[in-house]
Order: structure tokens, then sequence, then C-alpha cells
């Protein structure tokens, strides 16, 4: 009997029946670039460029200017500085006194313009003494000035006019300053060194564009004292604008020029000490 063989197991054909286990490979995505951690910098339009290096400029010259102010206006009296005084040479002597072209000129920074036209402080200030009739007077500063020179002007000749060793101590009369609408005696002129000079001529003094005046009406205070005083003074800059408002108001309330009394002395107010102190000691007070 023969045997029946089973069933043939197939041969195995790639082209025809692929494993089972045979897959595609899996579709990755690529990985995403890098970040870019330095971009490429877009260049600043010129224009832009330049607008801001002027506002930058603009910036600091503000910031100059007001350390400049506050360095002036802000500082104590006993800190004011005095001014050496540098000897330039003059065009002409001829029409000054001796006296007067002898005093060097100093360089100092000027706190009002050359302008020729003024500006009256406005407002009333307080009566200044306690008896006698009041006599008025106006405060006026050469334009152009900065703002607060006027009003800081105004304000060191209500102090000094009120002060108790000022004029006001003989108790003959009161002071007060008025505005410009008001009647007033006199008024005081704050002007450069040579509006002052100018004005001083056309009353008949020769000040060499150095020293202040007095004409009727009018005292006339130089800026470039105001703001440097003299060479060897030997006091504060607050004493000197004392002696200038005391000296020239003086002069418009009748009194006229003394001299050094001695060596190591107080000087009279009355003394012109502008051109030199001889020997005396810096005094600003009629009744100090």
């Amino acid at each position: 009997m023969t045997q029946q063989a089973g069933p043939r197991t197939p041969l195995w054909d790639p082209t025809r029946n692929p494993p089972a286990m045979s897959r595609a490979p899996l579709a990755r995505p690529a990985p995403p670039p890098p970040p870019d951690l330095f971009p490429d910098f877009d260049e600043e339009p010129p224009p832009a460029r330049r607008r801001r290096r002027a506002l930058t400029v603009l910036a600091y010259l503000l910031l100059a200017a007001a350390v400049a102010f506050l360095g002036r206006y802000l500082r104590p009296d006993g800190a004011d500085r005095i001014v050496i005084p540098v000897i330039v040479a003059r065009p002409s002597a001829s029409a000054a006194p001796a006296s007067a072209t002898a005093a060097p000129a100093t360089t100092v920074r000027p706190a009002v313009g050359t302008s020729g036209a003024f500006a009256y402080v406005t407002g009333y200030g307080q009566v200044l003494g306690t008896a006698g009739p009041i006599r008025r007077f106006h405060v006026a500063v050469e334009k152009p000035s900065a703002f607060l020179v006027p009003a800081s002007f105004a304000a060191v000749a209500d102090r000094t006019l009120g002060d108790r060793r000022s004029w006001i101590a003989a108790r003959r009369f009161r002071l007060q300053r008025v505005p410009p609408g008001a009647r007033a005696e006199f008024t005081i002129y704050l002007a450069s060194a040579r509006t002052s000079e100018r004005m001083c001529r056309e009353g008949g003094l020769e000040t060499a564009a150095y020293t202040s005046c007095r004409l009727p009406g009018k005292v006339i205070i130089n800026d470039d004292r105001w703001e440097g005083s003299v060479r060897g003074y030997g006091a504060p800059l607050s004493t000197y604008r004392a002696y200038a408002i005391n000296h020239e108001v003086g002069h418009q309330l009748g009194h006229g020029h003394e001299r050094c009394p001695g060596k190591g002395r107080r000087a009279p107010v009355m003394m012109q000490q502008t051109l030199g102190l001889k020997g005396c000691i810096a005094n600003a007070w009629p009744y100090p």
C-alpha cells in the first residue's frame, strides 16, 4: 500500500508573496531650522540717525544751561565769586578821568543784554522804614535778560534799602518800590557796561564803561561791576552789591563823595570804593 504524501509547503517567492512583517519606512517631517540668534541688523536710515544725534546734543546743551543757571542764582552769598580783573587796552583814554581809566576792566559773565531797552519790574514792594514821607522808585533791567534776573535784582535792591543800616536808619523818610504805572522819584537801572557808559555820558559823566553813576532821577548800576565786583575789594560780592546801591542812591538823596578817614578804618559808603579803598576797609552801609 502506497503512503500518500501530505501537502507540500510552497517555496517563498519574494516577488509574489512578500513577508508579512515587511513595512514601508515611516515618513518623518524634517526638523525645523535652528533659530537665528543674530539676525541681520537693519542700519538706521541717515535722516533718523542725524535727528537722534541732534536731539542728544540739544539735551546736553539744556543740561549745561541748567547747571550754569543754578550755579549763578542758587549759591549762597558767602560763596559769591569776585572775578579777578585783567588789564585790557582801551581805544582812547582822553575822554575819561585818570582815576577811572586806571582801574582795570574785568572779565565777567553779563546778566543783562545790550539792547539799550529796559524791562521794568512790576508789582509793589514793601514800605521800607518806619518814619517820614515815602520816596518811591522803579527798578528796570536791560533787555534781554535771564528769566529771574529782574526779580532777583529788585529783591536785592529792596533788601539793601530796607536794611536797618541803610539810609532809612535816619528816620527822615521811607522808601518803596512801585510798578512802572505808578509815579516815582527815581529809577534804579541794571545796565550793561556799554549802555551804562552811554547813559552816564549823556548826563555829562564819564565812566569808561567801568563804574556806575547817578543822574537826576536815574541810579545806573554797571552790570560788569554787579556781576564781578572789583579787584582787591576784600569782601563778598553781596557786600559790593549793597555798597553799589547805597552809594548811588545816596547821591540821589543828596549826599556827595567822601574820603577814606584813615588806614584800617571803615570806608564811608559815599567813598568811591570801586576805584580803590586807599587803605580803608570795605563797607556797604551809611549807618553800619
